[in-house]
């Protein structure tokens, strides 16, 4: 069988190492008439990438592309691909390339683009490169012709049933090493009275959202449409994983998962019916916090959840971002979460467009408020809004005179910390904001921290002994002269550049 090589890139952020699960997907799809080899380059180097190229001599080396820094990592390996084996075809799929086809594909090293999902499209991609056929009739591919000239298929809004899918291609990874970066603190957890090491992996079970919020890719990338695995098909990975790899902790990545209850419910089920020993994490919404509902899940392991509550001003809530929720849906929320004993990870952004500094100040407020209510809510680092492709409100930003890069490495120093929007008044201001925002979030007690290593010693004392002061500013919304914060900046990134 003809080979082909899969690619994840590294993104310069300090992010998270999850498994690839587009590319064990799309593995799975596709390996019955292709010889498939996953690289994953957070883990390995450039050389080895091209080494493997060599080796193997795969007709299409494919990337997969998010908006961000791993773009330029893409284009240096692509163009190095270019120079030293022409005819290995070059294929990006993923959310950037999605919402920009035509500009990806004028870089001259990237032969195709993959539109939405890409199991089908890639198959039929490959045997049409393998066989020497034409690319006209492939849906959802745009690609350049032999005068160099871009073209664009015909698309496709009928999206694969998950059912009908194979499992994904976990064993064309190393799942330990996922497990071991993943597998932070803290290292034990108890479930029925026994400690067990924690074991954590991330996977997913529904794809699509159906609400629309004006802020995210869902509306064009899934066109709203929400489908999912059966929950026994759900599970019997789950199964698998637990009884292959011996995983205990699934982070779930659906964009949704509790929008058909039922379904959600009977998955907590089969997981005790089945004597799993587990615990997992899922993304909600708001207002589908119910007490009796997540009672049911937490019977089944559910143990956190992952809430985007955006904003703390009920205008920007309802008008700018048509999330649908309000601030006070945001706070009884947050009291559900507390009666069950669940674990909270909120996530929060300020620099909305039209945000008014009191609006912003609105959110501040809100999340100091919540983690009274809650104080085992954590918090992300506010962050700053950021238009992104494919959504109305980046329309909007455009209109309001934000600048989108012009060229696909323009989109590589994209960059979700950075004020480089042009309604805001002091930009510095709302970085700073994000910068320390994870300090004054900061609320473990001594008696609570997980390691007492002498890192984490050190760090819970710079930290309690700055705190006072930045959240002096975040409560009274003070940000002149502010020599103590850009310190306190600069101290944080020397820290981070020396432990790297």
């Amino acid at each position: 069988m003809k080979k082909i090589i899969l690619v994840q890139p590294k993104n310069e952020l300090n992010e998270a190492t999850y498994v690839p699960l587009g590319l064990i997907s799309l593995a799975a799809f596709i390996r019955k008439d292709f010889d498939v080899k996953i690289i994953d380059l957070r883990f390995e180097s450039l050389d080895f990438l091209y080494d493997q190229i060599k080796e193997l001599k795969p007709i299409s080396v494919g990337f997969s592309m998010l908006t961000g820094s791993c773009i330029k990592q893409i284009i240096e390996a692509s163009r190095e691909i270019k120079k030293k084996y022409p005819n290995v075809q070059t294929v990006v799929g993923g959310i950037h390339p999605t919402f920009f086809p035509e500009q990806t594909l004028e870089n001259s090293f990237i032969d195709f683009v993959i539109v939405r999902e890409g199991e089908k499209t890639l198959l039929e991609l490959l045997r049409a490169i393998e066989n020497k056929l034409s690319f006209k009739k492939v849906s959802n591919l745009c690609w350049k012709d032999e005068k160099g000239q871009i073209r664009v298929n015909e698309y496709s809004e009928n999206f694969l049933c998950l059912d009908d899918l194979p499992v994904p291609a976990w064993d064309l990874i190393d799942v330990e090493r996922y497990v071991k970066k993943l597998s932070n603190a803290p290292d034990e957890w108890v479930v029925s009275g026994e400690s067990m090491p924690r074991r954590v992996i991330n996977m997913y079970t529904c794809k699509g959202c159906p609400f629309s919020c004006s802020f995210c890719y869902n509306l064009n990338f899934n066109k709203r449409k929400w489908r999912a695995k059966s929950p026994k098909l759900a599970v019997d990975e789950m199964e698998m994983l637990y009884r292959k790899y011996k995983i205990n902790y699934f982070i779930i990545h659906d964009d949704n998962f509790v929008i058909n209850r039922s379904r959600a419910i009977k998955i907590a089920e089969l997981i005790r019916e089945r004597g799993m020993k587990i615990q997992f994490s899922i993304d909600s919404r708001i207002d589908f916090f119910d007490y009796e509902f997540f009672k049911k899940m937490k019977k089944g392991g559910l143990c956190e959840v992952r809430v985007g509550c955006e904003s703390g001003s009920n205008r920007i809530l309802k008008d700018v971002i048509q999330k649908g929720i309000t601030k006070e849906q945001t706070i009884k929320a947050i009291g559900v979460a507390r009666d069950l004993n669940l674990k909270l990870l909120l996530s929060f952004v300020i620099g909305w467009p039209t945000e008014t500094v009191s609006e912003r100040q609105d959110t501040i407020n809100l999340v100091l408020k919540l983690q009274k209510i809650y104080p085992k809510a954590a918090v992300y680092p506010l962050w700053i809004y950021l238009p992104y492709p494919g959504t109305t409100l980046f329309d909007l930003a455009v209109k309001m005179g934000f600048k989108q890069p012009v060229t696909l490495a323009g989109w590589g120093s994209y960059f979700w910390g950075k004020a480089n929007i042009p309604w805001l008044e002091n930009p510095r201001e709302y970085e700073l904001i994000h910068e320390l925002s994870r300090f004054v979030w900061y609320n473990k007690t001594w008696d609570k921290l997980p390691k007492r290593s002498p890192r984490a010693v050190l760090k819970f004392a710079f930290i309690k002994f700055f705190r006072p002061l930045l959240l002096y500013r975040f409560e009274n919304n003070f940000w002149k002269f502010p020599v103590d914060a850009e310190m306190l900046v600069g101290i944080k990134r020397y820290v981070k550049r020396k432990m790297a």
